[in-house]
């Protein structure tokens, strides 16, 4: 069993969206091939079923494929099997109108570039047998002859077909990169942020830590440890969701008193760091200080006596040789505020009580 399934809704809107652009691009390249292909056809006296059927090529078959498309119960496979007859009929009109050089060079430019960004190397590589299927099945009925000539008409023709199919398939292929992008952006946001607490995971934390620990040994830097007072005990008397509530509440005070250039996130279970560049070990105890007031208001509605607290270990930069120290004597500072009673803050030098 797969570990996530998309619903079925969300997989036929991304199909539709797909059928959507290959249809618009198809009736834009089959209506733009019609002139040019049309222009040699006559030059060469091409007979009234050729045109007849460069006309249902050009204007019909765009719809019918999409209805070709929509009514199977595959959409996504039905398109590429309408991609190949494409194919077929690009390769069927090159041999219509004798390999005549700019048409045909143009034509079959498009019809590569197309099926690629459709389906990469495999449906090019069909795409290019059922050219040459096409080419070689109408190659005898032209009398298997080359018609060079570019007539002025015929330039003029092509024209719009190699600039402006062209310009609109870099359009379609802009939004989809696009929205490739934004997609990449999200869920690499997702991977490094914490979505129940919103606040970047441990990934992004080691990140950052090692970013502000180089920079420190240029400026101040301060690192705090964090963690929840007694949160078992909470779980095991109020039920998990309490212990939840506490967590989503410590992290939105973090987020909301500390600085735009700190950095609050997620050590784990519960406990929290708060990184702070340019500030000084005083300065962190006012920071410090500041956060176990506002943790102070948490209250629970199953106890009106509950009063939330928080233990917090504070180390800055200096002496350290890389940010794993840095960490690591943070952490020493809260296991030893905890060992003296919690709900106070102290660092390698000192600790200060909260009544």
């Amino acid at each position: 069993m797969p570990y996530y399934s998309p619903g079925e809704s969300l997989v036929r809107e991304r199909s539709d969206r797909f059928l959507r652009r290959m249809y618009f691009m198809r009736m834009l390249g089959t209506f733009l091939c019609f002139f040019p292909i049309l222009s040699v056809l006559l030059e060469r006296g091409a007979s009234w079923v050729a045109i007849a059927l460069l006309t249902l090529n050009a204007f019909v078959w765009p719809h019918v494929a999409m209805l070709i498309s929509q009514r199977s119960k595959q959409p996504n496979q039905a398109e590429f099997r309408n991609l190949a007859f494409d194919a077929i009929a690009g390769g069927a009109w090159v041999a219509q109108m004798g390999v005549c050089l700019l048409p045909s060079a143009v034509i079959t430019s498009i019809l590569i570039a197309d099926r690629f960004s459709a389906g990469g190397w495999q449906l090019l590589r069909r795409a290019a047998l059922f050219y040459c299927i096409g080419f070689i099945v109408c190659w005898p009925f032209t009398g298997m002859t080359f018609y060079t000539t570019v007539t002025d008409r015929t330039l003029w023709l092509t024209l719009p077909l190699s600039t402006i199919y062209i310009i609109a398939f870099s359009a379609a292929n802009y939004s989809i990169s696009r929205k490739l992008r934004d997609k990449q952006h999200e869920l690499e946001k997702a991977a490094l942020m914490d979505p129940f607490l919103g606040l970047p995971n441990r990934r992004l934390l080691d990140r950052r830590l090692m970013l502000e620990f180089e920079r420190s040994k240029h400026d101040l830097a301060c690192l705090m440890v964090l963690g929840v007072d007694d949160l078992k005990m909470v779980n095991d008397l109020f039920g998990r969701e309490a212990g939840d509530y506490v967590l989503r509440s410590v992290s939105a005070i973090l987020r909301q008193e500390t600085g735009l250039n700190d950095f609050p996130a997620i050590l784990g279970g519960d406990e929290f760091v708060v990184i702070l560049p340019g500030v000084s070990e005083e300065e962190a105890y006012a920071v410090g200080y500041r956060l176990l007031l506002k943790t102070s208001e948490i209250r629970l509605s199953q106890d009106e006596g509950f009063q939330c607290s928080l233990s917090i270990g504070v180390a800055t930069s200096k002496h350290h040789e890389n940010h794993n120290q840095w960490l690591a004597t943070a952490e020493r500072a809260l296991v030893n505020v905890k060992r003296n009673g919690k709900n106070s803050i102290g660092s390698a030098g000192r600790a200060e009580a909260v009544a």
